[in-house]
Parts: C-alpha cells; structure tokens; sequence
C-alpha cells in the first residue's frame, strides 16, 4: 500500500449538518481523487484532541475547547481518498492540504478550495480537515478506519453511501441581528434611542444580504465597530448590550453566564447557533 497517494479528509459537522458532504466529496472526484470508503462518526472530546493533538505544536486550551465542542455537535463524515500526486506536491495529502483545502480563516480562503466554494464560517465553522502529510494520514485514518476496512478499501471497487437527511441552513449575520433585536428591544435605554438604533440594526440586516459568506464575519467586525462608535453612551448603559458590542473584551465573556442572560430575555438558540456565535464572537 501506498500512503502517499492516499489522503485522509473530514467533512465536518457543520458540512453535514448543512448536508454538503455530497458536494464536498463530488468536487474532490472532480479534482481526479477517488472516494475509496467513508463512515459518519460522532468525534468525541477524547478522539477531537488525538486528531488534533500534535507534540510539537503548542495549541491554546480555548481553542481545543471550542473544537471539541464544535465536533460534539453532530456526525462529522470520515473519508479514505485515492489520487496521484502533482508536482510540487509529492503525496495526495500535500496536494490536498495545500491546493484544495483552503485556508482556516473564511476571508483568506482562495478561490477554488472546498472552503470557499462551499463558504466556511469562521475559523472553527469551516467545513473541512484534511491531514496535512503523509504520516499525519496513516495516523489520523487509523484513528476512525481499521486496518483491514483501509486494506480492503484500496483493493475493493465498494459504492459509498450517504445519508438522506434534511437540509439546515446557518447564518452567523441572521443569527447576530436576532440577538441584537431581542435585547435592543428589552433595553431600558430611551426609546428615541431604541428605535433610531433599531432602524440601523435594520439598515445593517439589509445590506448583510448582499455580503459574501467568505467576507462575513470581516464585515460583521467593521459592523461591530461602527455600532460601538455610534451607540456607546447608550451600549454602556446596558451591561448586555456592552458585552456582545465589545468586541475588544469577547475573549473574556463568560458564555455560560451570557446564554442564561439570553434566555432571560426571551431569546432561544439551538446547540448549534450558541456554536456559531461564540466562535465567530472569539475568533477575531
């Protein structure tokens, strides 16, 4: 068997939960590679940091918590490819990391990868992993297929099959206007003020339709900037409007506290978009 022409990708919950991986695995037999097996797996904390987990690499304890908690939102699709290598890149996994996958960041995805064609969310909300060498694809394969399923799969011509399931949509720019709606609404600031800073919110809401998924959450941060510049005598009046405008203080918020503060106030969120906002909230 050889490694160097295998490469080892995961469509990630997100993609799932968008139900993507189709797509996903049609633009990478697009690009010459062959889907040799596959199989949904929930990833667990534990099985998140082996995957991850690097001994040379120092990663921040917030981030490995975010992932972890991202991955144990649903079913991630584990898949086992076959292609040839292209000069400069000397194995499929070279060639898949560094041609196809796309950056982690949304806004500094190419063109043309799987991470902008299909528009990741942020840096943790990002659709797809792939090992990044050779060796990285032997250990992190091994970690979700045995050895004889990876044997077998090298030598078999076996059909993959995906589940048919319903298709989710997620939206960081609706999901942030829905909170800020709810809790300008509750403010006790002046109503004069509320309802020249609902209109703005409303303005802001209507231009987000025409932004770019890869260029969202750059656009939601210049949003967050001018909102704090236009409102901040009002914001700092109000200790839940401050917390979710500060952007400069969203690595110190203790989330927990601020989703009960949520439900307080009569907003609801599924797992998946308290996910998707804290993450977009902390990955400036």
């Amino acid at each position: 068997m050889n490694w160097d022409n295998l490469g080892f990708v995961i469509c990630k919950p997100d993609a799932v939960y968008l139900h993507l991986e189709q797509e996903i695995l049609s633009f990478l037999q697009q690009k010459g590679f062959q889907i040799l097996t596959c199989k949904y797996v929930t990833i667990t904390p534990d099985l998140c940091r082996l995957l991850y987990w690097e001994e040379d690499k120092d990663y921040s304890e917030w981030w490995h918590e975010l992932e972890a908690e991202f991955f144990h939102l649903g079913e991630s699709l584990c898949v086992l490819v076959q292609g040839t290598p292209q000069p400069p890149y000397k194995s499929v996994s070279e060639l898949i990391e560094k041609k196809w996958k796309g950056n982690f960041k949304p806004e500094n995805a190419k063109e043309g990868t799987v991470r902008h064609t299909f528009g990741s969310m942020n840096g943790i909300f990002n659709l797809f992993h792939s090992a990044d060498c050779t060796s990285a694809t032997k250990r992190e394969a091994s970690l979700f297929f045995t050895a004889e399923e990876i044997e077998r799969s090298t030598y078999q011509d076996t059909p993959y099959l995906l589940k048919q399931k319903e298709k989710h949509n997620l939206d960081i720019i609706d999901i942030y206007f829905r909170i800020k709606q709810q809790c300008i609404q509750v403010s006790p600031m002046h109503p004069e003020v509320k309802k020249r800073y609902r209109n703005y919110i409303d303005e802001k809401h209507r231009q987000a339709m025409s932004v770019s998924g890869s260029i969202k959450q750059i656009w939601l941060y210049k949003t967050l900037q001018e909102e704090y510049q236009l409102f901040y005598a009002d914001i700092c009046e109000d200790t839940l409007l401050k917390c979710i405008i500060d952007y400069k203080h969203f690595k110190k918020i203790d989330y927990d506290m601020l989703f009960r503060a949520f439900v307080t106030v009569g907003l609801k969120l599924t797992r998946w978009e308290t996910c998707l906002f804290k993450t977009t909230m902390l990955d400036w």
